[in-house]
């Protein structure tokens, strides 16, 4: 059997599985996610059951990340494909996304800051991801707009 050689980018690669993956007609899994709360800190631990493919919503902060249990695949515009297996922390990049493949049962942690000390889920989420490449683009150009030498 030979191969069909695909001159995609990784990025064109990922918009096409993300594509998939929000497609109304998929049929979607509902995660289950723990929130926890420190003195400047959030915390988000999601369970990934075996099996499921998962994409991620792009960071805008540099953070940590903690693979408390399991083995997932994962494919990053950065990195390209990995397989990660606990333990093992990890620090995003802002602008990382990632698609996953969890080989086995997988428990996934991030860490965020949090300064005022909030407890609203949709404003913590607001500040610290979004969905869209270019709102990603768009905020990071803001940022770089509002930075004064």
């Amino acid at each position: 059997m030979k191969l069909k050689k695909n001159k995609k980018t990784i990025n064109e690669g990922m918009e096409e599985i993300k594509n998939f993956l929000m497609d109304p007609t998929t049929e979607g899994a509902d995660l289950p996610i723990k929130h926890s709360f420190a003195p400047g800190i959030y915390a988000r631990e999601m369970t990934i059951p075996e099996g499921t493919l998962l994409l991620g919503k792009i960071h805008k902060h540099r953070h940590h990340n903690f693979l408390m249990k399991g083995s997932i695949i994962v494919l990053t515009e950065s990195k390209g494909v990995e397989l990660l297996q606990a333990p093992l922390m990890i620090v995003s990049e802002p602008g990382t996304q990632r698609i996953g493949y969890a080989v086995t049962d997988t428990i996934w942690t991030t860490v965020h800051e949090n300064s005022d000390n909030t407890e609203d889920l949709a404003v913590i989420e607001k500040r610290t991801v979004t969905d869209d490449k270019k709102k990603y683009i768009e905020y990071k150009n803001n940022l770089i707009k509002n930075i004064t030498i």
